[in-house]
């Protein structure tokens, strides 16, 4: 009976470790969305001030790399740029 106990509980175990296990990684793709729209939006903003005083705009690609490089590899346009070296600056 003790050893039978321990196979009987594992399902409903592993089922309540699935359930957390999902539910965070939902929580921390919305938070990754989140921090990506809020990088975005601060890029653009930081442009417009930067041609307002007569400064060139920040390179896209550069900045993404510095910010997240999962999501700098994930952009096309950046890998195209980057021309498969994985960095920004070394083409």
């Amino acid at each position: 009976m003790h050893r039978i106990l321990p196979v009987l509980l594992l399902p409903m175990a592993l089922s309540g470790c699935a359930a957390v296990l999902v539910g965070g990684l939902i929580y921390h793709d919305s938070k990754t969305r989140d921090q990506r729209l809020a990088f975005t939006q601060d890029f653009r903003k930081q442009n417009l001030e930067r041609e307002k005083v007569g400064l060139p705009p920040l390179n896209w690609c550069e900045e993404v790399y510095k910010f997240d490089k999962s999501w700098y590899r994930e952009d096309a346009t950046c890998s195209r740029a980057a021309g498969g070296s994985g960095r920004p600056d070394k083409p």
